[in-house]
């Protein structure tokens, strides 16, 4: 690496950072203006256990803000270091170092290099954050405004949850924080859909061990309708564990749809073949694996779109190239999230659809610097 590679990453990195805190304070203080009263309700509540109000008050904003933030980060990133470039460029163009470097003989190419490799490297910090970060906290993260300061989304009942036996099960509320279901009943039915057996427990905690529910002493399994045996009578035989695939994270997506992205690729690897998701949902879980890695280069190749426009010969308009840049790079980021949402489309198909539209634009707006 030579003093003007080093130079140049050092410009660009700290453009970056400096990008990055302006535009997460400024997503911040908006935020919080609108939402305001939320924060002061949630810090009223916590004020007893937090030694005071503005003890509480700052305690709820960083217990939101901060998994925020790492969301956001993983949306904007691609963004931020566009304009990171820019930036770069337009000093290295403002100071004229960028014509000192062409008069000594240095291609600008030459110069986009290490832009190029840095911009990548940070796009590539999306995926421990992703995929270590924010899984630990993706229920803190779906938690709605009126929910502020609990630990995690409430407790919600669960409705004739089908697994991919034809087993229906509901229950009167079921908690994440804790994983446990409360008068839990699931109806089991044969290929036609009569039920065959009914099983009852008041409390059902989820043991990830055995992939199972472990149910409480009073729980019992009892016979089909229509036997002797009456459904509402206290009879039937005792059951402790009962198997299934209708695991805490599967009951969560299905009330909270963002939870899935909110996975780590080997969690998301464990739900593609979990028969409890429906298929849309399991070909969704496809798809945002394979996202994950088209996303990184999607990056690069909006950061190579945008680089012509500043990186030139003669200095020209920076207004006007700045605001061509960020036209077409809002306008390319944004389709690129559009496209990926297209339906009727092989999972994986739709995940490189961006990179796929955006590699010859790519190419030709990066031969199309004049050096």
């Amino acid at each position: 690496m030579t003093t003007l590679d080093r130079y140049i990453i050092k410009q660009f990195v700290v453009n970056f950072v400096i990008l990055a805190v302006v535009l997460m304070g400024l997503y911040i203080l908006i935020d919080l203006i609108v939402d305001l009263d939320e924060f002061l309700e949630a810090a009223r509540k916590q004020a007893d256990n937090r030694g005071g109000f503005l003890p509480a008050l700052l305690w709820v904003m960083m217990d939101y803000y901060v998994p925020a933030m790492m969301l956001v980060y993983t949306a904007m990133s691609g963004l931020i270091v566009v304009a990171a470039m820019g930036f770069t460029i337009t000093q290295l163009q403002r100071n004229r170092e960028l014509t000192a470097i062409m008069a000594g003989g240095v291609s600008l190419y030459r110069v986009a290099a290490p832009i190029l490799i840095a911009g990548f490297v940070l796009n590539l910090l999306v995926l421990p954050v992703q995929e270590l970060m924010i899984p630990p906290l993706a229920e803190k993260i779906v938690r709605p405004k009126p929910q502020l300061g609990e630990p995690t989304i409430r407790e919600k009942p669960v409705h004739y949850a089908r697994d991919g036996e034809g087993a229906l099960l509901s229950a009167a509320s079921f908690r994440a924080e804790d994983r446990t279901l409360t008068q839990m009943r699931v109806i089991e039915r044969d290929t036609e859909g009569r039920q065959t057996r009914m099983i009852r427990a008041d409390k059902a905690r989820w043991d990830p061990t055995a992939d199972a529910w472990r149910l409480s002493a009073d729980a019992r399994v009892y016979a089909p309708a229509g036997t002797d045996v009456a459904p509402d009578a206290l009879t039937g035989q005792p059951i402790r564990v009962y198997p299934s695939e209708l695991s805490p994270e599967v009951l969560i997506v299905r009330q909270e749809s963002l939870y899935l992205r909110l996975q780590s690729v080997q969690k998301l690897e464990s739900m593609r073949g979990n028969m409890a998701l429906d298929v849309s949902r399991r070909a969704q879980v496809t798809q945002l694996v394979w996202s994950r890695f088209s996303t990184l280069v999607l990056g690069v190749l909006i950061l190579l779109m945008a680089m012509p426009f500043f990186l030139t010969r003669v200095p020209g308009s920076l207004l006007a190239g700045s605001s061509r840049a960020a036209a077409m790079t809002v306008g390319a980021w944004a389709g690129g999230l559009v496209l990926l949402q297209v339906g009727g489309l092989n999972p994986i198909t739709a995940a490189w659809l961006p990179v796929v539209i955006y590699l010859p634009v790519a190419f030709y707006q990066a031969t199309s610097i004049k050096t």
